[in-house]
């Protein structure tokens, strides 16, 4: 409901329903929160659960990130055990954009990308989903979906609006202690306002966030045309193998809304 009131820019209410999530805590080490032997634990608000083996039940998101074309003995370099070539695609990888996000000394870098050698070449991978497993393509990784540090960022960002920027600077840097950076040196509310955002996206990368955030913040369509501009000045530092870029009408045309779903979209005889 907060996250609802967030969206909404209902500042009062998300402030009061937020501060009424409590029994949870951050743990003491980023790194801890993505332990296996740490599923729901004390930060945990809700994680979609899934189980390490053969009963159907596991997940694959370090897979799926993985970057491709990599060869066995590449993968089996990093999660220990056999492992298969892989040369389909691979999303989700790293840009130089959010690596470039984290400020010097934050522990959260080394725990959300890590470096992998795909056919001869180091690549950053998302290192927060790789945990030990058994067999190849299924892990046990849970996927967060609520995690008490968002929360706290939730109820800084309504005290902030509301002009309470003193009282937002504690609950943000209370998740920065986590990371062992300093207090955050924003003072006035535009500056806490965008040391909050920025904070959301280090803090809950690659924990399906970023777009959502810059819809709600209106930035969506300045950032993402911003970033095409990028990429197709330097293809290469974006992973594109010589020769090779998006399509020239690549983020041009940015879309904010979720499409229907097709199966909604076949109940209307306007679709």
């Amino acid at each position: 409901m907060g996250n609802v009131y967030i969206v909404q820019k209902r500042w009062a209410e998300a402030e009061q329903v937020l501060k009424e999530v409590t029994g949870y805590e951050l743990m003491p080490r980023y790194a801890d929160v993505f332990e296996l032997a740490n599923k729901n634990g004390p930060e945990s608000i809700f994680e979609i659960q899934f189980k390490d083996g053969n009963e159907g039940l596991h997940s694959s998101f370090f897979y799926t990130f993985l970057v491709q074309p990599i060869t066995a003995e590449e993968t089996t370099a990093i999660t220990g055990i056999p492992e298969v070539a892989r040369t389909i695609e691979g999303y989700n990888i790293p840009t130089p954009d959010i690596m470039e996000a984290y400020e010097p000394g934050d522990v959260r870098k080394d725990v959300s990308v890590g470096f992998v050698t795909a056919h001869g070449i180091s690549y950053p991978y998302i290192k927060k989903y790789c945990h030990a497993h058994t067999q190849s393509g299924k892990t046990g990784d849970n996927w967060p979906v609520y995690r008490y540090a968002e929360v706290l960022l939730f109820i800084a960002e309504a005290l902030n609006e509301q002009g309470k920027t003193e009282e937002a600077l504690v609950y943000l840097n209370r998740v920065r202690s986590r990371a062992l950076l300093p207090v955050s040196s924003a003072s006035t509310q535009s500056d806490v306002r965008e040391a909050i955002i920025k904070e959301r996206r280090v803090e809950l990368a690659f924990e399906n966030k970023r777009w959502l955030d810059l819809v709600r913040t209106g930035s969506a369509e300045q950032v993402m045309k911003s970033y095409g501009e990028r990429v197709k000045a330097n293809p290469s530092a974006y992973y594109f193998p010589d020769g090779f870029s998006v399509a020239p009408t690549a983020f041009t045309d940015i879309r904010i809304l979720f499409p229907l779903p097709a199966s909604e979209a076949a109940l209307s005889p306007y679709f």
